[in-house]
């Protein structure tokens, strides 16, 4: 974290005046926020050593980098935890909630000592949260290696719409905006439209903010989308949008680009600090960052490098490489993700499917905020929509019609997305609540029969 620390102290030397950060009607400037965070650093120093972070907008960036210059130990708090996993995060980490911006009439040197460590709770597939470990060493690693793939220099506006508490936006939203001395945009319109399903507001937005790079969740690509298919405007300052999380339909993709949205696959996880592999800017197809190496063992992906974690909280400290329980294949250094091992979908065919495209290829809808593939005990495929409004089956059945005829579900299976437990706190669909909705008797099953003619 020192060449953070270093680049935030020379903008506010050389250039205190110009805007760091704007979140709605608020503006900091390179001197206000050294300002900002050396006094409420000085209040963090004297205060608990492990704190849970949960502010939002300029407040959070000002706690966290504060927290980080005071040495703390910091514990972003996601707002999507439910109230179980939040009381969990706190007892795990030890950590005091900071739902206020502290501050003192004293300030800190904007000197940073070095130590600080960050816990990310992944939500898991049980949803019960792990601490994952992250250090200096891991935090610069990742910073420098996102700034040199996405190119990113002063003159960069970085629209943050991601939520702070995630890893990729504490990274992409504060860290290397800071380092390159970028102005970063933080747009409540990028979350929000992950509840209302609607993106228009988060296409105005853009279009008046006029940034140059941003990261998406594969939802809100899908759904900026949708409201530039409307007649909204892509603008034309854009240069870079990274997207993962999850797998995209490549026929998403392709529209995106059409429609004047310049998206990127990225790819990573918490234990490796998010971003293991990215398309560079004006590259093709996804790359290990720098200083990652990158190889598959048995068809897993497996990851080396500084940005590996430090281990989990409570457990014994990681070395040394880092399977991902991630299944994937490399062509020619270029790295394709095919979902997850433990996840996999075995046919009586002996075939094998990875769940997560079958389904991305209905999450490119923006009717459908979450989908689960299943296999009935009889090895039908069903795929289970968690629909808030009508989808476009046509248009899904001709995405669908790309897949191998192996990984094609024979019939959709309408839910409720309200129904208990199909929607995590994540975002994803759980799969055996998914098998349960399909296998009960009077559920909604509309076949898909435009399948059996697109070989």
């Amino acid at each position: 974290m020192h060449p953070i620390f270093d680049a935030l102290s020379r903008h506010a030397r050389t250039r205190a005046d110009a805007t760091a950060f704007r979140h709605a009607d608020r503006r900091i400037s390179w001197g206000g926020l050294a300002d900002a965070i050396t006094h409420a650093a000085k209040a963090f120093a004297a205060g608990p050593r492990t704190v849970g972070l949960h502010l939002s907008g300029i407040d959070y960036v000002i706690a966290d980098l504060a927290a980080t210059l005071a040495g703390c130990r910091v514990v972003p708090v996601p707002a999507f935890f439910s109230d179980g996993q939040i009381a969990h995060l706190l007892a795990d980490s030890g950590a005091t909630l900071i739902d206020r911006l502290p501050r003192s009439d004293q300030a800190l040197a904007l000197t940073y000592s070095g130590g600080s460590e960050r816990i990310i709770y992944t939500s898991g597939t049980t949803g019960r949260p792990k601490g994952v470990v992250l250090g200096d060493r891991q935090l610069t690693a990742q910073t420098q290696a996102l700034a040199a793939a996405i190119g990113a220099v002063a003159d960069d506006r970085y629209l943050s719409v991601l939520p702070q508490a995630q890893l990729l936006e504490q990274i992409c939203g504060i860290f290397v905006p800071v380092l390159a001395g970028a102005e970063t945009v933080i747009a409540a319109e990028g979350q929000s439209c992950l509840f209302s399903g609607n993106g228009a507001p988060l296409a105005r937005f853009a279009d008046a903010s006029r940034p140059t790079v941003t990261v998406l969740a594969p939802r809100q690509l899908t759904l900026w989308v949708a409201a530039l298919r409307q007649g909204g405007r892509a603008p034309d300052s854009l240069r870079y949008i990274a997207v993962g999380g999850a797998p995209v339909a490549p026929e998403l993709l392709g529209e995106a680009r059409t429609l004047g949205l310049p998206v990127a696959e990225g790819y990573g996880l918490s234990e490796a600090s998010s971003v293991v592999a990215i398309t560079p800017a004006h590259g093709t197809g996804m790359v290990p960052v720098t200083g990652v190496d990158l190889w598959l063992e048995d068809g897993e992906i497996v990851v080396d490098g500084p940005n590996v974690m430090a281990g989990y909280l409570g457990a014994a400290p990681h070395s040394g490489p880092w399977r991902t329980g991630d299944m994937g294949r490399l062509t020619e250094g270029r790295l394709t993700v095919l979902g997850r091992r433990d996840g996999m979908i075995l046919r009586a065919s002996g075939r094998n499917i990875a769940p997560e495209w079958v389904e991305a290829a209905a999450l490119a809808d923006p009717a459908i905020p979450a989908a689960a593939l299943i296999l009935t005990p009889d090895d039908r495929l069903l795929l289970v929509l968690a629909a808030a409004a009508t989808p476009d089956t046509l248009s899904l059945a001709a995405r669908l019609a790309d897949l191998p005829e192996y990984a094609r579900p024979e019939a959709l299976v309408f839910a409720d997305p309200r129904h208990a437990g199909l929607i995590r706190s994540s975002g994803l669909a759980d799969r055996q609540v998914a098998a349960r909705i399909a296998q009960t008797p009077g559920a909604r099953t509309v076949p898909l029969p435009a399948l059996a003619v697109t070989a």
